[in-house]
């Protein structure tokens, strides 16, 4: 089976080149690299270079990381660096946190126009944010992007689906019910898998690897073999990003 484990922050996976050879044996043939800030957008794409082919970067300025940095030099980077990328991201909304919502919007849009110009699909975070980040997307109208491990309400899912939008399923599909809600709800054709390496999954850290658990526990919540979850969510990936297809 071919994966491709479309949202990781490599930059703070322990043992990297061991957990990419881990991942690698495990059918992995590709990693998106997402940034969340200056320094892990840097770290990302030195680790594409180090891995070409391998390590997709994709640079991005992360909602938890607004507070106290440099908008104009973030902003400044990811426009500058974007188009060697394949996506935007991550970036997003998170109404969960301190940081005021009106500040999280208009860097989102500011990072969105970025994509529409550059004409790169976005890795989207939302937390009790998921209208108004589908709200923000279509003010531009943005072709592709991906739900990154999407847990909303189902109603703004639908809109998702049919604006031909994206969702990502990760190792908590074994238990979150929310998400588990999403993924069932979810076409073959609008899935795609990650890991959001090294996130913490009932307290036990995850790698590219792990992408195996996604993978096992979506074709169970849809009740589907393994190998046809995989040859459609590779597929889609590749479409995504617009990769070749191996």
């Amino acid at each position: 089976m071919k994966l491709i484990d479309t949202h990781a922050h490599l930059d703070e996976v322990p043992d990297l080149e061991g957990a990419l050879k881990r991942a690698q044996d495990a059918g992995v043939l590709a990693i998106v690299g997402v940034g969340t800030d200056l320094a892990s957008n840097e770290k990302i794409l030195q680790l594409a270079d180090r891995f070409p082919n391998f390590v997709l970067p994709a640079v991005g300025l992360h909602p938890w990381r607004l507070d106290g940095v440099d908008l104009e030099a973030n902003a400044r980077f990811i426009e500058k660096e974007l188009s060697r990328c394949v996506a935007l991201g991550e970036v997003g909304l998170d109404f969960a946190v301190k940081t005021p919502r009106e500040k999280q919007e208009e860097v989102l849009q500011r990072l969105l126009s970025l994509a529409f110009r550059a004409r790169k699909p976005v890795l989207l975070h939302a937390r009790r944010a998921w209208e108004e980040a589908f709200q923000l997307l279509q003010s531009f109208p943005l072709e592709r992007a991906i739900f990154h491990w999407y847990s909303g309400p189902l109603d703004v899912l639908r809109r998702v689906f049919e604006q031909g939008y994206f969702i990502s399923a990760t190792p908590a599909a074994a238990y979150s019910e929310r998400h588990r809600a999403a993924i069932q709800a979810a076409p073959l054709t609008h899935l795609v898998l990650e890991t959001d390496a090294p996130e913490m999954y009932r307290g036990v850290p995850s790698e590219p690897a792990d992408l195996r658990k996604t993978l096992q526990s979506v074709s169970e919540v849809k009740g589907m073999k393994a190998e046809e979850v995989a040859r459609h969510t590779y597929r889609n990936a590749s479409e995504i990003f617009q990769l070749t297809q191996p």
